[in-house]
């Protein structure tokens, strides 16, 4: 039953991931955003921030491709943020530099880790709840 239930989380999970593939045209990145089933995100809200800046440096919605496009300034760490309003949204950060452009990636940890703390609560709290059961049944 509990492997059953961690599926069923772990497939609604899947349900919102969004992801993405970066590449580069000339000065200007192309971050397109796709769900896993291969349907674009498209007409979504985004932002593009200089890491360390505050306002962004662009902001829209994506085109019927699910695409960003921007063209930076400066060489340096880039986040591309994008949102809808039923929760689906992705963060990417790109290192723009002399060579083009790429994607530094998160581990697996850093991308679920969210999932996992919400994970390690409930087994804490239900191996209490257990504790306690045995204590007061004797």
């Amino acid at each position: 039953m509990i492997l059953v239930s961690f599926l069923l989380a772990f497939s609604l999970l899947y349900a919102h991931d969004l992801k993405h593939q970066i590449e580069k045209e000339g000065r200007c990145i192309v971050v397109s955003f796709f769900f896993p089933d291969g349907n674009r995100f498209s007409y979504e809200e985004y932002e593009v921030y200089k890491e360390g800046d505050n306002p962004p440096f662009q902001v829209g919605r994506t085109d019927a491709l699910g695409r960003v496009v921007f063209c930076p300034k400066e060489e340096g760490i880039w986040w591309v943020k994008t949102f809808s309003a039923d929760g689906h949204g992705a963060q990417v950060r790109v290192d723009f530099g002399e060579k083009g452009a790429e994607e530094k990636r998160d581990g697996i940890f850093e991308r679920y880790r969210g999932l996992l703390a919400g994970l390690g609560w409930l087994l804490g709290i239900f191996a209490i709840w257990e504790i306690y059961l045995r204590r007061v049944k004797r």
